[in-house]
């Protein structure tokens, strides 16, 4: 059986727990390195806004007024619900045996690095850095050199395809625009394309507002780590590994 109609029965699966919950599914990703993990990601309903634009204004809003800046809380599944959902998730499969193998299930939700499905999905993340790995090194003019992966801030959003300008992130978290004009990248050319959040640190106590850069960091991890919530579970009689069973007792 191939992913595509696997990633089609978990959604098909999920969907009335997700929705009794109040929740939406965000995607499917089906990854294979010795052992296949199927990751379902779910989120609460959107309202058209970037949600990490929100959080940011709310933790400089409260920097401003002196308060202490609070972590950025996201609108999102909590690990109860995705629990939840992967237990019903999970029993659903096993009794329909759509996976012809042993697997590990993890639900999920998005988290700051999130996976897009959909250019839809991306619309409103307009002016946030993006990384598009694609499926094969790819040139979007004749006079540029191909790249298996482009990465930069997310100018525009089409049907099939997205603009970004070209872009790097320093280890201090500051974004280095590329001296190229912005890309058109064909959204079936992709492998996979996930936002990238760019983490800036507050700054110390007792600085000047002029006193100079902010030091900060890039936080890069898998959209399924980022997350508020989450569920792994193993299945067809596969033992959690030691890292994994530590990771969710911690």
């Amino acid at each position: 059986m191939s992913q595509n109609p696997i990633a089609e029965a978990v959604v098909r699966l999920a969907a009335p727990v997700v929705e009794s919950l109040g929740l939406v599914i965000w995607g499917v990703e089906i990854t294979q390195s010795g052992r296949m993990v199927v990751r379902l990601f779910v989120d609460v309903p959107s309202d058209g806004r970037n949600p990490h634009t929100v959080a940011e204004e709310l933790a400089a809003r409260s920097q401003d007024d002196g308060a202490d800046m609070p972590e950025l809380a996201l609108p999102s599944a909590s690990i109860d619900q995705c629990e939840e959902i992967s237990r019903h998730l999970g029993l659903a499969l096993e009794v329909e045996d759509i996976v012809p193998q042993a697997y590990v299930l993890e639900v999920s939700t998005p988290g700051f690095n999130r996976l897009f499905f959909s250019t839809e999905q991306m619309r409103p993340y307009v002016g946030d850095m993006v990384e598009a790995r694609m499926q094969a090194a790819y040139a979007p003019r004749a006079d540029m050199a191909p790249r298996r992966s482009w990465r930069g801030r997310l100018e525009a959003v089409e049907a099939e395809a997205f603009l970004l300008a070209p872009a790097g992130i320093t280890p201090e978290g500051e974004v280095l625009p590329e001296a190229v004009e912005p890309v058109r990248l064909p959204w079936d050319m992709t492998r996979r394309v996930a936002r990238v959040h760019v983490f800036r640190a507050p700054e110390k106590p007792g600085r000047s507002a002029g006193g100079g850069r902010r030091k900060g960091r890039q936080e890069t991890q898998p959209a399924a780590a980022a997350g508020r919530g989450g569920a792994r579970v193993p299945r067809k009689n596969e033992a959690l590994d030691d890292d994994v069973a530590s990771a969710l007792q911690g």
